[in-house]
């Protein structure tokens, strides 16, 4: 099996396939229609771990996003959500907040770092139905705020009115960082999302949890917008496995991404952001052009069965390669200086630096 730096280790599609029935043999009934035993089970068991009273099972976090604000700002006759600069509604959804949903946004604090409650106090307040804060935020390599100041930003927001919904696709990673349970971070927000597929390593899906009244209305959205389908039972099924087979790492990966990334901080031309990690990722940038990177990844795998480094995801204002570490259970099945020692072969040989 091919060593590899992010994530879980790789399987086909078959063998998944072919897990998942293994699976589906002890379940008497799929859902339908988003009810039945089974899914009210999962959506309660994901409530009580992010403390909140209930929870529906939605296809994706775009649409969880989508309607968890349009609710929150209906209830409080605005229009107007609060986004960072590099929230995924305003970088990867091609709009669909104002499109769509019929939204419109106000951009707070820098995109280089994590918003702050000063940030939000110089928000145009009176416009805004709710605000999004992403825990961690992945554009800037899994940062977090300092928790004294996440509980400012929210008791900031309630003083004005406002909802405080969690993008928490990566929330798992939190806990390790903060020392509080996920029910303790959530209990600051009015509604959180999670991914069923990250870290938790499902097919796809995700959960949004919020008070029983909130969840009820978002069902309806979610018809509304053509969300519930026939039967999520793939979905659940790869979720169940997930939560088994990585939940429990999580904080692990975390504790090994603190180590991970001062370790490879240490090669030339490799700058960690941020240094040292905060979460379960962060981001390499790489003094090497983009392409020339992509091809020396690509001839380390072949000739070594060893996956360094995923693909660059994007340039930075150097023009230096920026390469995102997912720490999960491939990671750590070697040492941080296997990694290390790995991808400094990987960059001994000539390639062309940004110039």
């Amino acid at each position: 099996m091919t060593a590899c730096i992010v994530r879980h280790p790789q399987e086909s599609m078959a063998a998944v396939l072919r897990e998942l029935a293994a699976r589906a043999e002890g379940k008497t009934a799929p859902d339908i229609y988003g009810t039945g035993e089974w899914i009210d089970a999962f959506e309660a068991r994901i409530a009580g771990m992010l403390g909140k009273p209930a929870a529906l099972f939605l296809p994706s976090g775009v649409l969880a996003q989508s309607i968890a604000l349009r609710i929150h700002c209906d209830s409080r006759d605005k229009r107007t959500v609060g986004l960072h600069p590099t929230s995924h509604l305003v970088l990867h959804e091609e709009d669909g907040y104002r499109e769509l949903w019929g939204l419109s946004a106000e951009l707070l604090g820098n995109p280089e770092r994590v918003p702050s409650v000063a940030d939000l106090q110089r928000a145009n307040v009176d416009p805004l139905g709710a605000v999004v804060l992403e825990l961690p935020m992945r554009e800037i390599g899994g940062q977090l705020p300092e928790w004294d100041d996440l509980v400012a930003q929210a008791a900031w927001a309630r003083r004005h009115g406002i909802a405080v919904h969690f993008d928490g696709a990566r929330l798992w990673h939190c806990p390790a960082h903060y020392g509080r349970s996920l029910a303790e971070i959530s209990a600051l927000a009015d509604s959180v999302y999670v991914s069923l597929y990250k870290d938790i390593g499902g097919i796809a899906g995700a959960v949004l949890a919020g008070e029983a009244d909130f969840i009820e209305t978002a069902r309806v959205w979610n018809r509304r917008a053509g969300g519930n389908l026939i039967s999520f039972y793939p979905y659940l099924l790869a979720a169940e496995r997930g939560f088994d087979d990585n939940l429990a790492s999580i904080d692990r990966a975390v504790a090994y991404a603190r180590d991970l990334g001062p370790m490879l901080a240490t090669l030339p031309r490799v700058r960690v952001n941020p240094d040292p990690p905060q979460s379960a990722m962060f981001h390499l940038h790489i003094d090497v052009d983009r392409d020339a990177l992509n091809d020396a990844i690509q001839r380390y795998t072949k000739d070594h069965d060893i996956i360094v480094l995923p693909p660059p995801r994007a340039v930075d204002a150097k023009d230096h390669s920026v390469c995102e570490i997912s720490v999960g259970r491939s990671t750590m099945t070697h040492p941080p200086a296997f990694w290390r020692d790995h991808l400094r072969a990987a960059l001994a040989t000539p390639l062309a630096r940004v110039r």
